[in-house]
């Protein structure tokens, strides 16, 4: 049962009300901001909540049993509270959580009814402006996988702490070299650029991981290299910018682990496998890494063992 003040169920029982939704995003850096129905801005609790990007609750789907509610709430980046079409890519989003409410526009001292809850699941941006969260609620937790699954390939996030099913224990902050760019392909001015300070780098960066630390693409975030030119100095990334690569754009970048048991020991960390290499397999796809293609004559990802 939803729980609502007196005053707030008195309002819902008459035939006309002034009531509104309001959404709520609470980020884990502390910071929050919300949309509201309503087709004015609107301040509750400390927060004010934007019209101009307003959601349609409809898409906001429920269920009594265990199923996962979900929905979706479309949002111009540049109007919400300083939340950008960076803070998406960078990650600013992930593991957030939104409520949903339900409260009297009118006579804001009625507080508020709790309609949903949840975790935002994926975001994505559009020509660098729209957000679109994923909403899902709490019971989306409940379908999480708990224990160990196998995999010839090592399950471990390269350069975690060796805690936990997923650890590594490679410290790879020392690993990070930095770069510059010094051209771009007109092509492809989101995957494949040419830098200063990593042509010929020993071992190569593939596979291997970017990050920036200038331009609008600058965040933790890391991407995955998809080939390399040890020539030219020249990177293709596996998954595509959300802003176009310019010259002048400092970067770092590492090798990654290939997730082989010939690359753990080359680490020296062969205890910290977290795979099972000898399970039998039906052909030798699965020891492939993501792809093998070439861009631009930049050498692809290649078999491992």
């Amino acid at each position: 049962m939803r729980n609502a003040s007196p005053a707030l169920l008195a309002h819902l029982q008459q035939p006309v009300t002034t009531t509104c939704r309001l959404l709520r995003f609470d980020l884990t850096d502390g910071r929050s901001f919300g949309i509201t129905t309503l087709d004015i801005d609107l301040t509750y609790d400390g927060l004010t909540y934007v019209a101009a990007n307003g959601f349609d609750p409809s898409t906001i789907a429920t269920d009594t049993g265990l199923s996962v509610d979900n929905g979706e709430a479309r949002a111009l980046v540049a109007a919400v509270n300083g939340i950008t079409a960076q803070d998406a890519i960078s990650g600013a989003l992930d593991n957030a959580q939104w409520t949903l409410y339900l409260v009297n526009w009118r006579d804001l001292s009625m507080g508020h009814m709790i309609l949903d809850a949840g975790d935002i699941g994926e975001v994505r941006t559009v020509d660098g402006q729209v957000y679109i969260p994923e909403l899902l609620s709490f019971a989306m937790r409940l379908r999480q996988a708990i224990g160990h699954v196998w995999s010839r390939r090592c399950r471990a996030v390269f350069g975690s702490p060796a805690q936990g099913q997923t650890g590594c224990g490679v410290d790879a902050s020392g690993m990070w070299i930095p770069g510059t760019v010094t051209g771009v392909d007109p092509d492809d001015v989101l995957r494949l650029f040419s830098a200063t300070g990593i042509a010929g780098l020993s071992p190569e960066p593939m596979p291997g991981r970017v990050r920036w630390t200038s331009g609008p693409n600058a965040s933790l975030r890391e991407w995955q290299v998809e080939g390399y030119g040890d020539a030219s100095g020249t990177v293709a990334l596996f998954e595509a910018l959300a802003f176009p690569v310019e010259i002048g754009h400092q970067f770092e970048i590492r090798r990654d682990c290939n997730k082989s048991p010939s690359d753990c020991i080359a680490y020296g960390n062969l205890l910290n496998y977290k795979g099972e290499p000898y399970i039998p397999v039906g052909d030798g796809l699965e020891t492939m890494t993501p792809s093998a293609q070439t861009f631009g004559g930049v050498r692809g990802s290649e078999i491992i063992d």
